[in-house]
């Protein structure tokens, strides 16, 4: 008994926490906020100087809440409350020993932008030196007068930049190094070209005057765009090289109107190596300007992955858009459709989608189709694909909540009587539609939504 007592004792005395492998500090630590991370200190003496190593530091909109609101509300002077503000981060970077490999800083409107913005610069040489390689600055105050010439180091990778103004300075080349680059509601750009020799992703949205064509970027992989008040001289050069391009583009409503020349054949011209594109918001409309032929001239081999949203299938132009990137795309796997879901107001009662040349969509898997009205041409769309993709699994059908319930059901009943060229092929109904996102929250921030 005696025994017993003394290994439990001796059990419940061990400390578990100093015990943990160092490696699995360091996962735990990078798991927390920057100010939990520093509390772990007061654990125990191995823990101590932890969280001085850990490679990402993330100065967030939570940190920047708490500092703000609970810690230096009492300094009613915006700019001595940034002082106080940016003493923190300073103490914290000054604290910290080890190589820092990502930085973030989200700065909110409660304190003196200025004083910050001069911190910042200060900090990036600083952070340059500990060897970091993602940098995230996203200013909620006021526009950020960037020093461009921090961003070609060798050892940046990736930035994201937001509310930032980039002036034109002939002395800055470009971005030599970086690999992926974010900008977010940044202008300024309109007499820049620059040199992005070995950029892989690019990602706009909202950006004033900044198309991919400001970029000299041979190696890009991945274009990203979220743009209002497009014109319809738009063009997609210069994108031969790109895998993944998904564009959420809205036109001025005087602006939609149709072109002499096709703008669909126009677009994909260029794209020759694309794999995934996603077109969202009034895009389709810009595809479909000018008409559309019953497939393009020179096929897609490499699309594998199609999204097309806010179609509206009482018009014919999007309709025959979007039959004429499905005929050219012989290696298709997934398709992604996603209705306008404003009210019906007419049919195309006498639109069919049938090819009168023969099109098999030999590789086609999985279609979802959202925001599904039970209009005819919608209808003639799902009979098209049933009967032209012999590997079809599940087509994933949201219906709109404008549909009336029998009617639905009498939809649901006509498309289970159709013929299928899969024997596996199924379909499902949703009660949630499906959004496929490329750029987050950015859509209702910049209130593009419907």
């Amino acid at each position: 008994m005696e025994e017993s007592s003394t290994k439990k004792v001796a059990c419940s005395n061990k400390d578990i926490i100093s015990d943990l492998p160092q490696n699995v500090i360091e996962i735990i630590l990078c798991f927390l906020p920057i100010l939990d991370a520093v509390r772990t200190s007061v654990l125990s003496k191995k823990w101590r100087h932890c969280w001085t190593t850990i490679p990402d530091i993330v100065f967030d909109c939570d940190f920047s809440h708490y500092m703000l609101w609970d810690k230096l509300d009492q300094y009613k002077d915006k700019q001595l409350m940034a002082y106080k503000y940016v003493r923190i981060i300073n103490k914290l970077l000054l604290l910290h020993s080890g190589p820092i490999l990502s930085f973030s800083l989200n700065f909110l409107p409660m304190c003196d932008a200025g004083v910050i913005h001069d911190y910042v610069d200060q900090w990036i040489p600083l952070l340059l030196r500990k060897g970091m390689k993602r940098l995230t600055l996203e200013d909620h105050v006021q526009d950020y007068f960037t020093a461009l010439h921090h961003f070609s180091s060798v050892e940046l990778s990736h930035l994201r930049l937001a509310n930032a103004c980039l002036p034109y300075t002939p002395a800055f080349k470009g971005f030599t190094y970086l690999r992926k680059l974010e900008l977010i509601d940044v202008y300024d750009l309109d007499d820049w070209i620059l040199d992005c020799p070995v950029l892989e992703m690019l990602t706009l949205v909202i950006c004033e005057g900044i198309l991919h064509k400001n970029f000299n970027a041979p190696k890009l992989k991945y274009f990203h765009q979220l743009h209002r008040d497009l014109d319809l001289g738009y063009s997609l050069d210069g994108l031969e090289n790109v895998a993944e391009c998904a564009l959420s583009l809205r036109l001025a409503e005087d602006l939609i109107t149709e072109t002499n020349t096709s703008n669909v054949v126009k677009a994909f011209s260029t794209l020759h190596k694309i794999e995934t594109f996603s077109a969202g918001l009034c895009f389709i409309k810009y595809l479909a300007a000018g008409g559309s032929p019953n497939r393009l001239s020179k096929p897609l081999p490499y699309l594998k992955t199609l999204d097309i949203s806010d179609i509206d299938f009482t018009l014919s132009s999007e309709v025959s858009c979007l039959l004429c990137l499905i005929r050219s795309a012989p290696n298709l796997c997934k398709l992604h459709i996603s209705a306008t879901h404003d009210a019906v107001k007419e049919n195309l009662i006498e639109y069919w989608v049938e090819d009168p040349e023969d099109c098999t969509l030999e590789h086609l898997e999985v279609v979802t189709f959202s925001y599904f009205n039970g209009v005819q041409a919608e209808l003639e769309l799902v009979k098209f694909l049933l009967a032209h993709s012999p590997l079809l699994k599940t087509m994933f059908i949201h219906c709109s909540a404008d549909i009336k319930r029998d009617v639905e059901t009498t939809k649901a009943k006509e498309m289970w009587n159709y013929s299928t060229a899969s024997s596996k092929a199924q379909i499902k109904y949703l009660n949630d539609p499906v959004h496929i996102d490329y750029f987050g929250d950015w859509v209702q921030e910049f209130d593009l939504g419907d």
